[in-house]
């Protein structure tokens, strides 16, 4: 199983609060054709020296401690931060969005931002020159702006498995997003409010953890009434981790959440603390079924 690390980057617009996705590409062995967040495995590289050294980590140091194995235990502090780290790099190597402060604390500046944009691929290839464009520019990575939103764990039953930590973060001041278009084919800002119903139109698909995750996200902000108030309100919000079963029947698949009631019987590895889902899970629908003809989800 992978560790890997995906963010959420959020902007607030006059019709509400919107969320970056990417489409990847048909022929992409892994979610092809689905619209997901910016994200990717951790990288050792994430956790070495020279990026903890260009990572601004005060906040995100005490938030650190609620990352989790699954089992529970505490991670590393380098693994940690490390996550957050990756999460940044992801970030910018998908999305072009550079999350990273002067030395004076003042945000990265756009012009700046959009000049090293050349040196993604540099990046993709060798996460170590992450670390080094910063050096070179004089900044470090904002990871305190980072709000540790889920926990999210393969399926058993699939052949690629990660342990994705879920991070969201306002996009800085005066940049947009530009994809990567080596596995992405496009971007869009999605209004959460409407992206539920945009899913059961057909118009954008996406992996039950994602459509969870935009209606945890639509719910929250609603309910906070605003990017900054949720984002204050959210930060040590409860991370337990949440492994869904998958259930086949003919023609179709049920995905189904550790708070839904038939969880134990469905066979696979799983989580053991369905009880102790908080509500921001519980409130969600318990069980997605994906129509193999139609490939829609209900």
């Amino acid at each position: 199983m992978h560790p890997a690390a995906t963010v959420l980057l959020l902007r607030e617009q006059p019709a509400g609060l919107e969320v970056l996705m990417m489409r990847r590409a048909s022929a992409v062995a892994f979610m092809g054709g689905m619209w997901v967040f910016p994200g990717g495995r951790l990288d050792p590289a994430d956790s070495s020296p020279g990026a903890l050294a260009r990572a601004r980590a005060d906040r995100a140091m005490q938030q650190a401690v609620q990352l989790k194995t699954p089992r529970g235990e505490s991670l590393d502090p380098a693994t940690a931060i490390g996550l957050h780290v990756a999460a940044c790099r992801e970030a910018f190597e998908e999305a072009g969005v550079l999350l990273a402060v002067q030395s004076s604390g003042a945000p990265a500046d756009p012009a700046q931002v959009e000049r090293l944009r050349s040196r993604r691929a540099d990046i993709t290839a060798d996460a170590s020159a992450l670390a080094r464009m910063l050096e070179d520019e004089d900044l470090r990575l904002d990871v305190d702006q980072l709000v540790y939103w889920s926990h999210w764990i393969t399926p058993s039953l699939e052949p690629k498995r990660f342990d994705t930590r879920f991070f969201v973060a306002p996009v800085p001041p005066g940049q947009d997003a530009s994809a990567d278009l080596s596995e992405l084919t496009e971007h869009a800002w999605i209004n959460v409010a409407g992206v539920a119903q945009a899913i059961e139109r057909g118009e954008i698909k996406v992996v039950p953890p994602t459509l969870l995750t935009l209606e945890d996200l639509a719910e929250s902000h609603a309910r906070h009434g605003g990017l900054a108030e949720m984002l204050g309100a959210e930060r040590g919000r409860a991370t337990p981790p949440v492994m869904p079963k998958i259930d086949v029947h003919p023609g179709s698949v049920s995905v189904v959440m550790p708070w839904d009631p038939g969880y134990g019987s469905v066979a696979g590895e799983g989580c053991s603390m369905g009880a102790d889902y908080p509500r921001h899970f519980t409130a969600r629908r318990s069980t997605v079924t994906v129509n193999m003809k139609r490939d829609v989800r209900q």
